[in-house]
């Protein structure tokens, strides 16, 4: 079976051939003619061939390619014909009939390329000719992209550029053709470019061809000469139907030249309608010829051209004939290319040779680059950087350093917005994977950009400010970019700190000038929220290793495995920080590749060093500058600054000094040389000169290395000064070159007055600069009476006039920019120019501390005013992530200044109590500031110290709104029935009446209007309000109480400082809002009442405050009291913190006795409950004792003892307070039972104004008898016994046997009274709460209770308490003879026959009541 690929080079054949028969010129042909004629005559041969064979592979790729090939370069064929060869050939390509593999491919592919950049036709109209050219890119593509394409030689590919490019800069050819050309070169940029190809060695034969352009399109063809083309003629080899290979001569128009020369590239079109100038094949002359009918030709500008002039005569030797130098002066043999030996596939050569072209297209000084080549240029840098690791090859890293990182810099300074916008994205592109080579370039550009967006200029537009942004913002995206800026220049000693400046530029810019928000701020931001965003997720990197270690750890010591540890990859254990520079994706080549580590900083003590020694490092850096600034002022100064500091020794160093004033950029160069020299530091001088290495030099080349350093002075002495120490050094390291070191002084002084000579404007214009000759013969015999080598000044003499000895001080513009430049690409060699390279996360903790106070600032003006909600929300982001990152690192005053700044937002402490529900529920705003306070309050309350009173002044906000949860507002009560009371009380009834009489006076003075405005708040008040209260709801305030028991112990201590210092002072007073205060302090005590221990102090003496000292029983005193029985009732089961908390309620006794009296209830009922529910829980007679006096005082209106007393309120309230050891102790045995009382007169009531109600007995009655006097005669008969006792009132007789106590009572409360009964029925009814620590507690609590029933009411009011008490005390006092008696002594002796009853004069003597012994 025939083989389908020879039916379709037939097919094309017969395609092409018939074109050409149908051609008007062959109409009248005959066969013999046709016969003849070269094109037809190859297919005719070739018809053969492939009708003589099977398969399309027995002949070589060349045989069936070359009468197409010889179509596509005769000059005698039309467009259309051309067209059809090229649309065969590129069958043939997307057809695979070529084997990439069979050994003739490779110069069958070069045949190809040569045909197709050559083509050459007979133009009809332009836009017939358009679609030839059309056809010809598609073809060069396809040949490029197919596996075939890789035997393209390195000249082949150049010459592929050559032509794609010739058709993409020439403007008179159509948009879309010259488009179409744009994007088959970004096809082949980016195969090219992303293909591996090893460094070349210098024994590797060099690219032949380089790419030049030059501007002007055809409009300026008629300058450029037609290059002939070399003959080629090699012998092709035709596999013959014997398989012997036999040897065709191809024509010239089909030759493909192997062997000799390379030749000169043209790349030839003929065109139909403009006027053209061309070589003419016989001759040199240009000649003018206007488009006919007939063969015309144009050509298109030449874009690759061979290196060095070509001459116009075709005999002239051409320039690939001769050896190739490189810039650099290295000298390449050219190896020819004899028959059969193979040729070179393309690789480095042509790749370094296209990079080196893209690179030259965006240099803005070349006039020749206009807009759309210096775009283009850029475009395709975009698509090699994009698709090559340039790093890989150091001979286009050399180029990126210099050239392509110079021309960017200067096109940023464009005022076209298209090649600015296209050098920042490789400028982008560039630093995201080689920053690591290009440290100075990078604080170059990085300058830059923050001069265009600080830029005051007026004629800047505002995109371009814009684009710099985003620039930043993209680099800040670059995983460690900013831990890299920190580490590689705010921690070196000579560079800028970029880092800390730009955060503060994109601070800066974050606020706006106008008050309006335009993208510049919004981008300055986003570039702040960027190191947030990355440090925020490493940080939750950390936490998720750390767990995940953890869990590792515990699940390998469960299982006992040890031996897994040593088998487990060390890496994967490793924190994210501490992770290997190689695992990440910016490495770059050279450290994954070769497994090398990356160079470590000579700062450095290791290539991630501690935080410690970075923060040395920045400390000696600011030291450094502030002496640097002083050195420029006055040097001494510096120096004695430098010295003072430690950082130049004492005496001084002078070798020291010489290379501080070396390698320090910053020092001012002039101050530099008046420093050096001086006659004073003449040894420094020295120093300073042995700093430069300046063997191997010539003397011009190290005099302009030496003067580079510092600014020549202008004394003639001292410029002699400065000049021998150089020659004397430079003669020495040099083998003492000239005869003499005057010699070598002499020349070098010659060289500067030639420099001057050659280079400065106003000798220029007064004197015609010197010649060589002049120069010699100035020089003739200063050489110890001999001249110096004529070949040595000659190059001297040349090399200065070429390039000026630069001072940088002295010039501008170009000059000294170059000069700049040179020095930065020199620095970059040197130690200074290592880059290290980070992890990511790496310094997190460091770049945080600079930078959340700068970005916490952003974000609150941002969010203050913006009214977009997705701002609004980016904003809150922000804040979120940056408590997230102080929550890790524990940072507590940046989560108190965000809570701080958040809770300003809130406009709760800012908004009058009236409006501030309606303000903040129709303020979004305000509210997503609420809900944010108060989620990080909950979710990182831990590290929040200060920002407690702001959180604690919003809910005292709330509270006064009454937009507070109900359950916040209600609390525990002894004495309310349903055991809750409201914080938030209604107006008392008379208060309220009063209210009402004068609303209604004000209504009825109203005008209608105002009446209708006081019916009630509108339906949007409404509204407001209940979305507030929804908010709060969301908000959650009571979970901040609820949760406190999680706090570290320093936030809760905090918080209890915060809800103290928040209870209004005098000025401010508000009984409600104090009380509320101490609610929560008092739950958040409960809360915590694991460790109420450590906050008990704080708490108590808080209560002191409240309770102590207050001259008048108000709300607060009352909550107070309630707060410490809700205290002692919840603590006293536990025993560490029982006995202080039964030893705080001594501060009720130290109470006031109006104030004591009025909280009486509160009192008697919280006693009630606390031995209801933990008598068992007390156990010491100094415990019984107190609750037994809180008993008597509060229920009989016993006088607590005067010991508990304060002479006098303190003057400090925050110091008055008692400790607990401070309360006074009682023991039993200190106080009598039966002891009395002050006088009446000491007995306060209410309001210090009224008398106490009479008692019904006297002092003399207490002191002399047994019984108490209860009738209005025994009053009057008692008055005559009155004067005679009064000596007995300082040492009462009390009288044991007696039930009366002998003491005065003083006033008190009937139902505290029953409900103090009713505590010591429960305490006395039950065996096991009567101790011997409290037994005689007890029954002194009896009596008391007895005799305050006593008070002259009725029956009814006394009998109650006093006969509650008989039947608990029966069942005490069962069981033993002696007290049982006594029990039925005390009944039967009882008066029952009414108050007003006659009692015996002399009753009978009770029994002596039961003591200790006999119990």
């Amino acid at each position: 079976m025939v083989d389908k690929n020879i039916y379709i080079v037939q097919g094309e054949i017969g395609t092409v051939v018939g074109a050409i028969k149908r051609n008007s010129r062959w109409n009248t042909h005959t066969p013999l003619d046709e016969e003849q004629d070269p094109l037809l005559n190859s297919f005719g041969h070739l018809k053969e061939i492939l009708n003589n064979i099977k398969v399309l592979c027995d002949v070589e790729p060349n045989v069936f390619l070359r009468p197409f090939l010889e179509v596509v370069r005769s000059e005698d064929t039309t467009g259309p014909i051309t067209g059809l060869a090229l649309t065969s050939v590129n069958k043939f390509l997307c057809y695979g009939l070529i084997d990439a593999n069979h050994e003739a491919a490779a110069e069958a592919i070069e045949n190809m390329a040569d045909a197709v950049t050559h083509a050459r036709f007979v133009g009809t109209d332009p836009a017939s000719d358009e679609v030839v050219l059309m056809k010809i890119l598609q073809v060069l593509r396809t040949l490029l992209l197919t596996p075939v394409g890789a035997h393209l030689t390195n000249e082949s590919v150049c010459e592929i550029m050559q032509s794609c490019f010739r058709i993409c800069f020439e403007m008179r050819l159509s948009e879309l053709l010259r488009k179409s050309a744009e994007h088959t070169l970004v096809d082949m940029v980016q195969l090219l470019f992303s293909s591996e190809f090893g460094e070349a060695l210098l024994t590797d034969p060099p690219c032949f061809l380089q790419l030049k352009m030059r501007a002007g399109g055809m409009s300026e063809s008629s300058k450029w000469k037609k290059q002939k083309r070399s003959p080629r003629t090699p012998c092709h080899m035709v596999r013959s139907p014997s398989g012997q290979m036999d040897s065709t001569q191809s024509s010239p128009l089909s030759s493909n030249n192997l062997s000799g020369s390379k030749p000169t590239l043209s790349f030839q079109k003929f065109h139909s309608s403009l006027s053209f100038s061309f070589k003419s094949r016989g001759g040199s002359e240009e000649s003018q010829v206007e488009h006919s009918q007939s063969a015309s030709v144009e050509s298109i500008p030449e874009v690759l051209e061979d290196k060095g002039s070509v001459t116009e005569q075709s005999d002239s030797p051409s320039i690939h004939d001769m050896d190739y130098v490189n810039p650099r002066g290295v000298r390449f043999t050219q190896s020819t290319q004899r028959d059969g030996a193979s040729i070179i596939p393309y690789g480095l050569p042509c790749l370094r040779e296209l990079f080196r072209f893209l690179i030259s297209l965006t240099n803005p000084h070349d006039r020749h680059n206009t807009d759309a080549m210096m775009h283009m240029g850029l475009q395709l840098l975009t698509v090699a950087l994009e698709s090559a690791h340039i790093t890989n090859y150091q001979s286009l890293l050399g180029l990126v350093k210099d050239e392509l990182c110079r021309h960017l810099f200067q096109l940023l300074g464009a005022d076209r917005l298209n090649l600015y916008a296209s050098s920042i994205r490789v400028c982008f592109l560039l630093f995201e994977s080689m920053r690591v080579h290009l440290k100075f370039q990078l604080e170059m550009y990085l300058k830059k950009l923050m001069d265009i967006i600080t830029s005051e200029n007026i004629k800047m537009p505002y995109e371009m400010k814009e684009m710099a942004l985003e620039a930043l913002v993209q680099l800040w995206r670059i995983p460690s970019f900013v831990t890299e800026l920190y580490i590689n220049y705010d921690c070196d000693f000579y560079f800028s700190n970029l880092f800390e400046d730009l955060t503060k530029l994109l601070s800066k810019n974050a606020f706006p000038v106008s008050g309006q928000l335009y993208t510049t701020h919004l981008l300055s931001l986003e570039a702040l929220l960027t190191v947030i965003d990355s440090t925020e997720a490493h940080c939750q990197l950390k936490v998720l290793n750390s767990t995940a270690q953890q869990d590792q750890s515990e699940t390998l010591l469960e299982e006992g495995d040890a031996s897994t540890i040593n088998g487990t990859d060390t890496m994967s254990l490793l924190p994210a920080e501490n992770a290997s520079v190689y695992g990440s994706l910016n490495v770059p080549f050279f450290y994954s590749a070769e497994k090398r580590p990356p160079k470590k900083p000579q700062r450095f003590s290791s290539c991630l060093p501690n935080s410690q020694e970075l923060l040395d490092i920045r400390t000696k850096k600011r030291l450094l500058i502030t002496g640097t600034e002083q050195f420029n002022q006055k040097p001494k100064k510096g120096i004695q600054f430098l010295q003072e500091n430690g950082l130049l020794s004492t005496p001084l160093d002078n070798n020291q000094v010489a290379q501080w004033l070396r390698e320090n950029p910053r020092l001012d160069k002039k101050m530099i040389g008046e420093y050096v020299s001086d006659r004073k530091n003449m040894e420094l001088l020295d120093s300073f000169v042995n700093t430069f290495t300046f063997q191997g030099l010539r003397i011009d080349e190290a005099l302009r290395l030496y003067l580079e350093a510092f600014r020549l002075p202008g004394e003639a002495p001292v410029i002699q000064r400065l000049l021998e120490t150089f020659t004397d050094n430079w003669h020495k390291v040099n083998g003492s070159p000239f005869v003499t070191n005057d010699a070598g002084f002499a020349l070098a002084y010659a060289v500067i007055m030639l420099n001057t000579d050659q280079h400065n404007h106003n000798v220029r214009k007064q004197n015609i600069p010197m010649t060589i000759e002049q120069f010699k013969k100035n020089l003739k015999g200063v050489n110890g009476n001999k001249d110096f080598d004529q070949d040595m000044l000659e190059d001297l003499y040349n090399a200065i006039k070429n390039e000026e000895i630069v001072m940088p001080d002295e010039q501008s513009g170009l000059v000294k920019e170059n000069y700049v430049w040179s020095v930065l690409l020199h620095r970059g060699a040197t130690p200074e120019g290592v880059f290290l390279h980070l992890p990511p996360g790496s310094y997190d903790h460091d770049l945080f501390t600079m930078t959340w106070g700068p970005t916490i600032a952003a974000l609150s003006y941002v969010f203050d005013k913006s009214l977009d909600e997705n701002i609004i929300q980016k904003a809150i982001t922000g804040f979120r992530k940056c408590a997230m990152i102080a929550a890790h690192y524990g940072f507590s005053d940046v989560f108190d200044n965000l809570i701080i700044s958040l809770c300003k937002f809130t406009t709760l402490s800012s908004e009058s109590v009236e409006n501030l529900p309606t303000v903040f529920g129709s303020n979004n705003k305000a509210q997503t500031a609420a809900k944010t306070v108060f989620d990080l309050a909950h979710r990182h309350g831990d590290i929040l110290r200060e920002g407690w009173k702001n959180i604690m002044d919003s809910m005292l906000q709330l509270f006064r709104s009454k937009l507070l949860p109900k359950a916040m507002v209600e609390v525990e009560d002894f004495v309310e029935p349903s055991g809750k009371i409201s914080l938030q009380r209604e107006e008392t009834p008379s208060n309220r009446g009063e209210s009402a009489v004068l609303s209604f006076v004000n209504w009825f003075t109203l005008s209608g209007a105002e009446q209708s405005g006081l019916r009630g708040p509108s339906t949007e008040n409404q509204e407001a309000k209940q979305a507030a209260i929804l908010c709060i709801k969301q908000c959650d305030p009571e979970k901040l109480i609820t949760e406190s028991k999680f706090l570290q112990l320093e936030s809760l201590q905090e918080l209890m400082k915060a809800l103290i210092s928040v209870a209004p002072d005098e000025d401010t007073y508000d009984e409600e809002d104090a009380a509320f205060c101490l609610e929560m302090l008092l739950r958040v005590t409960l809360e915590n009442r694991d460790r109420v221990s450590c906050v008990w102090q704080t708490v108590r003496d808080h209560l002191c405050h409240l309770c102590v000292y207050p001259n008048e029983s108000c709300f607060l005193v009352e909550r107070a009291v309630v707060g410490l029985f809700r205290l002692a009732i919840r603590l006293l089961r536990r025993e560490d913190i029982s006995s202080e908390v039964l030893l705080s309620l001594r501060l009720l006794l130290m109470m006031k006795p109006p104030v004591l009296s009025r909280v009486s209830r509160q009192v008697a009922f919280g006693l009630h409950e606390l031995l209801k529910t933990n008598a068992a829980n007390i156990h010491s007679t100094n415990d019984w004792f107190t609750l037994f006096s809180l008993l008597e005082c509060i229920g009989a209106g016993v006088k607590p003892p005067a010991s508990f007393q304060l002479s006098s309120p303190p003057n400090d309230n925050d110091t008055g307070a008692q400790s607990d050891s401070e309360l006074p102790s009682h023991h039993v045995s200190e106080v009598s039972l039966d002891r009395g009382y002050t006088s009446d007169s000491e007995i306060y009531t209410e309001h210090h104004s009224k008398t106490r109600i009479p008692r019904s007995t006297t002092d003399g009655d207490v002191a002399t008898s047994g019984w108490l006097v209860v009738g209005k005669d025994d009053v009057e008969m008692s008055k005559t016994t009155q004067a005679n006792s009064k000596a007995l009132l300082n040492h009462p007789l009390v009288n044991q046997y007696s039930l009366t106590l002998g003491q005065d009572l003083g006033q008190h409360d009937t139902k505290s009274l029953i409900k103090c009964v009713e505590t010591l029925s429960f305490i006395v009814r039950d065996a096991a709460h009567v101790t011997p620590d409290n037994f005689e507690l007890c029954v002194r609590a009896i009596r008391v209770f007895v005799e305050a029933s006593l008070n002259g009411g009725e029956m009814s009011k006394i009998s109650k308490p006093y006969y509650a008490l008989l039947p608990p005390v029966g069942m005490v006092l069962c069981g033993n003879g002696t007290l049982s008696a006594w029990l039925k002594q005390l009944c039967s002796k009882r008066p029952v026959s009414g108050l007003n009853a006659n009692r015996p004069a002399n009753p009978c003597p009770l029994p002596p009541f039961p003591t200790g012994g006999e119990w």
